[in-house]
């Protein structure tokens, strides 16, 4: 079976000579994290894991053992947000869990084509990414607050948060803002899970001081 991306996160099977995959790797594909984090964004890469005080929530959520199911890193730009959120899905992928990441504004860009497609007469694209965000086990949403604001925007990002909020799936969100900066609605929904402030220099910054020394 031969995989075509139709948007980002939604594949299409061709039937083809390509070897079948095992469930692992189907789980990887379908997460949309890139592969490329596979080795790098893991717990164990985390250098600063013995001294941080929310450690245990942490290695709690990565192995499934949450008591809330939202959980969110706030922080600066560079301070490893998306690192742990990364670290967490490869966890649950593991484990052969259903995960999906999108940043924020490029899940609203897909939703936004699968809308017109749907406008046309062809909902698959648009209801399968739809159904995904409300229904994997874990959802990702990277970058909060970065997106476009739009009525349009925000009332999907609210629908779908909303939807895993009812239902108690669990939610991983980064962001650089403080959460009275997020639609109201959304920021309440995160503000009832587990929050990890993520403070520091960005760790961009310091390796490319390093690098030059």
């Amino acid at each position: 079976m031969t995989w075509t991306q139709i948007f980002p996160g939604v594949y299409e099977g061709i039937p083809g000579e390509q070897q079948e995959e095992t469930e692992l790797e189907l789980y990887v594909r379908l997460s949309n994290i890139p592969i490329e984090t596979m080795k790098t964004h893991r717990l164990e890469t985390w250098q600063h894991r013995s001294s941080e005080s929310w450690w245990p929530q942490i290695k709690q959520y990565a192995d499934g053992s949450y008591n809330r199911p939202f959980l969110t890193f706030l922080g600066t730009v560079g301070t490893g947000k998306t690192h742990m959120a990364f670290a967490i899905g490869w966890a649950w992928l593991a484990r052969s869990r259903s995960v999906l990441y999108y940043q924020v504004e490029n899940l609203l860009d897909a939703l936004r084509r699968g809308y017109s497609s749907w406008q046309k007469g062809d909902s698959d694209g648009y209801y399968t990414i739809l159904q995904f965000t409300q229904n994997t086990e874990l959802l990702i949403l990277d970058d909060f607050g970065a997106q476009h604001e739009t009525e349009w925007a925000t009332s999907k990002l609210d629908q779908i948060v909303d939807y895993r909020y009812i239902h108690k799936k669990p939610l991983i969100a980064t962001t650089n803002l403080a959460l009275d900066r997020l639609p109201a609605r959304i920021g309440d929904r995160l503000s009832e899970g587990v929050l990890v402030h993520l403070a520091g220099e960005s760790f961009r910054k310091k390796q490319k001081a390093s690098d030059k020394e």
